[in-house]
């Protein structure tokens, strides 16, 4: 009797492997560990043809462009649904001419983006059908960015996958995820009330005007209350995938409102906190959950509140360039689009180079320097979340000697020594369970082979800053806020900033360590990693 392939099987590892990483994938509120770091294949086509277009504004340079062009074609030579052998052939050819504004490569890389898009994920579907299918991270990692990057929310996604989705199997997941595909937008209308609304006399006469007593009544009849007086609300109609989709883009447009009200001599626009969808004619958040950009090293450190602490002397500006650069991030995690991207790479670009740097000009070095913070970082932060997800099996289990581990890098290097010594980890039954199986593979993969796979990430990572930097230059100096890939961008980098910001504020504050020398033991470790004179995993950058 022949052997069902894995991706065929509902119950195999490898379609619970995809199921369970695309779950986390569209976890808001997932560490940085656990999310996507990069943007799908063909929206990183999307923005290099358009990239063109800002090399011909000087927004962007033709450097910055090339390098994109080829990590690209090496990127996507790795992807087996990407189409056929004469496609792949014909975008090779585009991704290596200079896809200047008016040239025959980016007529033709338009051209082959609009052929190659469609049916992306069936292919991925008759990819991991076979027999020997591609490695379930991997694919998961595809059709995750695919699908958020075709105009799905990581909520809508979430939701939808636990409608009964998560007990398939991987070819009948991706098809259906393909199929979703296929349906058109939906238009929604969504009203949104207001507590404090400047110069309420200008709202006369708009179509999408909402007075008081009728959105008070829409509020009224989803059950939801509220806690100041309603002024008044908007009416919102825009087309989305999902009701999630439809909210953050709504959110987006009130943010641009209350851009404009700052000009205003008087008052404020403060809308609550809650809209709702006349569809469904439900509440729902209007407020984003935050992008996942996290520090979370100034509490564990206590170091959160020490700010201020000494006596402020008058003559006296001195600042801790950490602290700085924490402040420019701040609007990484809320807020509009253009301050969080401009702030997130300047934080980045202060505090990982200096004037002798060799590309001073463009000063995308501190891409590279914190990819090798965030590659470092990866090891002790995915074992050490494994560390906290055992169950108690006996007297003296390894829970036990967890317990007595002082510290956390105590902790991963206690489950990287079971793993080694080819120990199963007694995991927690939890709804998590399948998400710490994942981990457990891909730390098995980790440990096989160090300086390869922490390679791979940090290129993983790069790529992302890399794309932070040209959508900063985007906003700052293109003046656009419309770019093709800004929003993805800003969804995967604003984790990996955080992750960076973490380490480096974690040395600086606690241990001393100036960033530039941490970033540079970092790159030295990746280089060592392995060698008998290399560091454990566990200490990369102690």
């Amino acid at each position: 009797m022949p052997i069902m392939p894995y991706g065929r099987d509902s119950a195999s590892p490898y379609s619970r492997h995809i199921a369970a990483r695309l779950q986390d994938f569209c976890n808001q509120r997932a560490p940085w560990t656990l999310r996507l770091w990069d943007v799908s294949a063909f929206l990183s086509l999307e923005e290099l043809h358009e990239a063109g277009g800002w090399v011909e504004r000087r927004v962007l340079s033709q450097s910055a462009l090339d390098w994109q062009r080829h990590e690209l074609e090496r990127l996507l030579g790795d992807d087996p649904a990407l189409g056929t052998k004469v496609f792949r052939r014909r975008l090779q050819e585009c991704l290596r001419t200079t896809l200047t504004v008016a040239s025959d490569g980016r007529r033709k890389l338009r051209h082959l983006i609009d052929v190659g898009r469609p049916g992306y994920l069936d292919r991925w579907a008759a990819c991991v059908a076979g027999t020997d299918p591609p490695p379930p991270e991997k694919v998961a990692r595809a059709v995750a960015s695919h699908l958020l990057d075709s105009g799905h929310s990581m909520d809508g996604l979430s939701r939808w996958l636990r409608d009964g989705r998560l007990g398939l199997s991987a070819v009948d997941l991706i098809a259906e995820a393909a199929a979703l595909l296929t349906r058109p937008p939906t238009s929604w209308k969504v009203v949104v009330p207001f507590a404090d609304l400047h110069g309420r006399e200008l709202t006369a006469g708009l179509p999408h005007w909402i007075g008081r007593r009728e959105a008070a009544d829409l509020l009224a009849e989803t059950g939801t209350k509220t806690t100041a007086p309603i002024t008044g609300a908007l009416s919102y109609e825009v087309e989305a995938r999902d009701a999630e989709r439809a909210l953050e883009i709504v959110s987006d447009v009130v943010e641009r409102l209350q851009a404009r009200a700052r000009f205003a001599s008087t008052g404020s626009v403060s809308p609550f906190d809650t809209a709702v969808v006349l569809n469904q004619r439900r509440a729902m958040p209007l407020r984003m959950p935050a992008r996942g950009a996290r520090v979370l090293s100034l509490a564990a450190e206590r170091q959160l509140y020490v700010v201020g602490a000494e006596p402020q002397r008058l003559d006296d500006r001195r600042r801790s360039a950490v602290d700085d650069a924490l402040e420019i991030a701040s609007a990484l995690n809320h807020g509009p689009l253009a301050p969080a991207v401009a702030g997130g790479w300047s934080a980045l670009e202060s505090l990982l180079t200096e004037a002798r740097d060799p590309d001073e000009r463009e000063r995308v070095v501190a891409a590279g320097r914190a990819a090798a913070l965030v590659a470092c970082s990866w090891p002790r932060a995915e074992l050490t979340a494994l560390s906290h997800r055992i169950r108690h099996v006996s007297d003296g289990d390894l829970a036990e000697r967890l317990d007595l581990c002082g510290s956390n890098r105590e902790r991963a290097t206690l489950i990287a020594a079971e793993l080694v010594q080819g120990r199963s980890l007694p995991l927690e039954r939890s709804w998590r369970r399948r998400s710490d199986i994942a981990a457990v593979t891909r730390m098995h993969a980790l440990l096989a082979d160090p300086a390869l796979v922490l390679g791979r990430v940090r290129r993983y990572v790069e790529v992302s800053l890399r794309r932070l930097y040209r959508s900063r230059n985007i906003v700052l100096h293109g003046g656009s806020t419309g770019g093709v890939a800004l929003q993805a961008a800003l969804r995967v980098t604003a984790p990996l900033v955080g992750a960076a910001l973490d380490r480096l504020a974690h040395a600086d504050l606690v241990a001393g360590v100036p960033p530039l020398v941490l970033a540079s033991r970092a790159e030295t470790a990746l280089h060592m990693v392995g060698d008998q004179m290399g560091p454990a995993l566990c200490d990369l950058i102690e």
